[in-house]
């Protein structure tokens, strides 16, 4: 029977309910305020780029208990993330922003490998990540996407590039999300050059404008 991509993408959305079962006692519950902003973080970055987001899911976001940073996505818009990469890197709302958009990008547009995978029961986070992970190239893509809908929504779009810089000086720690810790460096500096030739003054002026106190109540219930 030939598998198509319809096929394939049901197949990972089942990932979801493999993969919290298999950590379920890692899963860190959100408060229900923590949960609504979020949420409202979501409606923001979808309303104001309409044109782009057009998927009608409610968004899921799962907290794992780790000491490895790593983020991922599946489609449906179920996102999770390590309490190491929420607690230790995403050090304002503005990254938050930029970490939520690409895997918004990747779960709605369904930017997912085609693989054969075997199905064993489990579905450790290593195994997930390496299923997960794009080629360079691909990534660039998101980025450009990613560009496009910050500066859309007013955001400093240099924050984007924080992101990746941070994960490029942290690309050790990275490690087990990576894959290959090289990319991340190449991934940089193509970003860095598309960032130069498309920004115009008005970005080259628009500053972060600072976190508000629901970012901080949200960092610091995951640190806890």
């Amino acid at each position: 029977i030939e598998i198509d991509n319809y096929d394939y993408i049901d197949h990972l959305k089942s990932f979801r309910d493999v993969y919290v079962e298999e950590y379920s006692g890692s899963v860190q519950k959100l408060s229900e305020y923590n949960e609504v902003y979020l949420q409202k973080i979501v409606k923001e970055i979808t309303e104001k780029n309409e044109l782009f987001f057009k998927g009608q899911e409610k968004s899921e976001f799962f907290i794992i208990s780790s000491k490895v940073p790593f983020h991922f996505s599946l489609p449906g818009r179920k996102f999770f993330f390590s309490s190491s990469l929420l607690g230790k890197y995403i050090k304002n709302e503005s990254i938050l922003y930029c970490l939520i958009t690409y895997e918004l990008i990747r779960s709605e547009k369904n930017v997912y490998n085609k693989t054969i995978i075997v199905p064993t029961g489990s579905l450790s986070t290593n195994k997930i990540l390496s299923l997960l992970r794009l080629g360079t190239e691909d990534k660039i893509e998101i980025h450009k996407w990613a560009f496009y809908i910050l500066k859309r929504m007013g955001l400093d779009v240099d924050s984007y590039l924080s992101w990746l810089q941070i994960k490029n000086r942290n690309s050790l720690d990275f490690a087990l999300q990576l894959g290959d810790i090289q990319s991340i460096s190449r991934e940089e500096a193509l970003y860095k050059a598309f960032l130069i030739k498309n920004t115009d003054k008005v970005d080259s002026f628009r500053k972060y404008s600072g976190s508000s106190k629901k970012f901080y109540n949200f960092i610091n219930k995951i640190k806890r």
